[in-house]
């Protein structure tokens, strides 16, 4: 039907252009059932670095790009047009115009550098953000990266009529009664290409909320026929969005799953708050060294991967410890940080038998590696459907954060938590620490930030690869084009978001700090578990003497304790202790040296209730309290300064177009250099483009080299001899046979590619490829 159209638009003759196009819009306007969208027309791309000539088409750059039109003739910086709708004339500046291509007209991409940060070692894979249009992007992508993409994440416009987002150039609102097809017709093209990107066991996962997720899950079952979809509820706004019926306070990740074993992870326990597990080395009563010899061991761990080897013998109390690592391990003993020595809570025998079935592990902390025991069992690994804790917050963890990044509001509505996307991405990445992860609606860039909050956590090499355009908020359009400012001016383009939130947001977290030397304040939550002593809660109830309160009046005083059920209680009891119940209470305080024996064993407990009217004897009593219970240990998620940065790389770049003859005379070698880099896995700092007469580039720490004359191949193929590192050969040449006589001569193993037939051929792009 779009095509249709846009031949009904060139009809000539008026009357019979308007006659068809009311028959059209009549069959438009029948019943249709089951996701059956109108395809509207397809989108327009602008090519910036064609100039504009006689004969191309062109479109007015603040102008909707469907309004299309003819270059008849260009004289004086002033181009003579020819509407394509109509055939009217007008004139207009060559700098107010971009040459477009519509699909199917092929365009060839080039990738422009823009900016970089380096804050690790080069030889790592960088990460790269892609200033574009995502539609080519994901085409240029296709080429680079088809079949290799472990998760795609994207968060898409959510279309709800706020003119939120773009179709060709031009706002889509709640009055457009077209809008969601036009929203589909977007997406399914996105969808198509981004399928194609994913491995066997690629996984692609889309947040989105009420507004489209029913179109949007009809949408993907039918692109993604034969795999397994599921719906996550995520809870990210505490209060609801206000105004409506019901205050909504979620949103959904749809996250589209292939049958095949193992593409989603299962979740750990140690990166689970509020896990059930508790440092091994007993406090409190009975903890020393000398009330327990039999229980004062070393746990020998290997530090690198924190298994547990085995348990050595107890020492007798006259025999010195000694902490001197032996055959690769550590000992660990039951040693607490003001270097007290304890006891274990398990012998030796039990210890490595509750090791053995997962109940026992070691676990690096910032003060030393200690070892840790569980309560209670997890009932399942499993991922949930729903998802409801503080972190998901968009406002805290999203809008918040983003200011604390910055140092002020950067204008950027409604960003993702991060902790979010992390844990959606960790769905899938948690295990594939070397994993390719694509976001093409990047945004703030939540996703790069995610992705590199996970490599620090766990050591990860994953790689991440962010597109998103640089559009002007249409408020700032117009302000700018009340100054006479027109989209591609560097004032116009500085406050596009790739530009002021995108890259400097990645550059910031990356670095830890911002451009003018201030440092990053606030701290990260690792999503890691970890291991800390915080003091119990010790109160007096004074208003009582508890051994005179009758059974209703205790039931009537524990009523205002939270987690202590009144059906537990008994009368005439001298206290209340119960295994299962972290709270306390010394109803007699006559009974106190009997009770304080009892709570020796009692380390779950966290609130210790005194019934009584004397200070004096509280104030005693809460002093032998604390000695025989000592601190709480307690699990809390792991904190990481933001001013301590990533130890990362980003290469950013800016696609554009090219002319095919331009690079075919080999004129554009520095332009598609980028993308020879990114298909040998972006390794290395991004190489410059030798000079015209060059043999070859042998870049150093990149695993790709390329010929650019064929006849020095053999100087080439000794001076590349003995590179193990090299996985990428490019060559450049326009003969078959002379490509497959090198091509011969090379390891088996390397990826050999034809410069630059294979790119006139291959990298081609905007043709509508299925």
């Amino acid at each position: 039907m779009a095509r249709l159209e846009e031949k009904i638009a060139e009809i000539k003759d008026t009357e019979l252009r308007g006659t068809i196009a009311e028959e059209v819009k009549a069959l438009k306007a029948q019943k249709k059932f089951g996701l059956v969208f109108e395809q509207h027309q397809p989108e327009v791309v602008r090519v910036y670095r064609v100039p504009v000539r006689a004969g191309l088409t062109v479109a007015k750059k603040a102008s909707v790009l469907t309004e299309t039109y003819r270059v008849s003739r260009v004289r004086d910086g002033l181009a003579e047009l020819v509407k394509d709708a109509d055939d009217s004339r007008e004139s207009a500046p060559v700098d107010t115009l971009t040459v477009v291509r519509r699909m199917g007209q092929a365009i060839h991409p080039a990738l422009v550098p823009v900016d970089q940060v380096q804050n690790s070692d080069p030889s790592q894979p960088h990460h790269i953000l892609i200033e574009a249009d995502n539609y080519h992007a994901l085409q240029l992508l296709d080429y680079l990266y088809s079949g290799k993409v472990d998760c795609i994440y994207i968060d898409p416009p959510y279309n709800t009529g706020a003119r939120d987002w773009k179709y060709n150039n031009d706002y889509v609102d709640g009055n457009d009664g077209w809008r969601h097809s036009k929203w589909l017709t977007f997406m399914e093209k996105r969808l198509q290409l981004a399928k194609r990107l994913l491995k066997v066991d690629g996984v692609l996962i889309v947040t989105i909320d009420d507004n489209e997720f029913h179109n949007l899950r009809c949408l993907l079952t039918d692109i993604f026929s034969g795999y397994n979809i599921f719906n996550v509820v995520i809870e990210h706004n505490k209060r609801g969005r206000q105004g409506e019926e019901f205050a909504k306070t979620h949103e959904y990740a749809i996250v589209v799953v292939p049958d095949v074993p193992g593409a989603v992870g299962e979740e750990p326990s140690d990166l689970i708050i509020g896990g059930e597990t508790r440092n091994l080395r007993r406090t409190g009563n009975n903890s020393l060294r000398s009330a327990r010899p039999k229980q004062f061991y070393p746990i020998w761990v290997n530090p690198e991967t924190l298994e547990i080897v085995r348990a050595g013998e107890s020492l007798a109390l006259d025999v010195q410890r000694s902490d001197t690592p032996m055959d690769g391990l550590v000992p660990i003993w039951p040693v607490d940080k003001q270097g007290v020595e304890r006891n274990w809570y398990y012998g030796a025998e039990r210890m490595l038998a509750e090791y053995r079935v997962g109940k026992v592990f070691a676990r690096k902390q910032s003060y030393g590696i200690h070892v840790y025991y569980t309560l209670k069992e997890k009932t399942s690994k499993r991922y949930k459907t729903v998802w409801s804790k503080p972190t998901l917050d968009a406002s805290t963890y999203g809008s918040e954060f983003l200011n604390k990044v910055f140092g002020s509001a950067p204008g950027f509505s409604f960003p993702k938590s991060l902790y979010a996307v992390r844990d959606c991405i960790a769905t899938v990445c948690l295990h594939r620490k070397s994993a390719l992860i694509a976001d093409f609606f990047a945004g703030s860039g939540t996703t790069l930030n995610a992705v590199n909050l996970l490599n620090a956590t766990d050591g990860g090499q994953r790689q991440c690869i962010l597109v998103t355009n640089n559009e002007v908020s249409e408020e700032e359009a117009s302000t700018m084009t009340a100054q006479g400012l027109q989209p591609g001016d560097e004032a116009w383009d500085a406050v596009g978001i790739c530009r002021s939130v995108t890259w400097p947001r990645n550059k910031y977290t990356i670095l830890g700090k911002r451009d003018d030397g201030t440092v990053l304040s606030g701290e990260y939550f690792t999503g890691r578990n970890v291991s800390i002593e915080k003091p119990r809660i010790i109160r007096q109830l004074g208003f009582a003497d508890g051994r005179t309160l009758s059974l209703a009046q205790r039931k009537q005083l524990v009523a205002l304790v939270p987690g202590l059920p009144q059906s537990k209680l008994v009368a005439d009891a001298p206290w209340f202790l119960d295994d299962d119940l972290p709270v306390s209470v010394l109803w007699d305080v006559q009974q106190a040296a009997a009770w304080l024996e009892e709570l020796a064993e009692a380390d779950h407990l966290t609130d210790i209730l005194v019934v009584t009217t004397e200070s004096r004897l509280f104030n005693a009593l809460a002093a032998q309290i604390k000695e025989t219970l000592g601190p709480l240990s307690a699990e809390e998620d792991e904190k990481r300064p933001m001013a301590a940065g990533f130890a990362a790389n980003l290469a950013y770049f800016k696609l554009d177009f090219l002319e095919p003859t331009e690079v075919a005379m080999g004129r554009q070698f520095a332009a598609i250099l980028p993308m020879l880099w990114m298909m040998a896995g972006a390794k290395g700092a991004h190489p410059e483009a030798p000079d015209a007469h060059a043999h070859w580039l042998i870049p150093d720490g990149c695993p790709f080299v390329v010929l650019m004359r064929e006849g020095r191949f053999r100087e080439f193929l000794a001076k590349i001899e003995g590179r193990t590192d090299l996985t990428h050969v490019f060559l450049v040449t326009n003969s078959d046979s002379a490509y497959h006589d090198m091509r011969s001569d090379l390891p088996e193993h390397i990826e050999v590619v034809q410069l630059y037939k294979n790119y006139l051929e291959n990298f081609k792009i905007n043709t509508q490829r299925r």
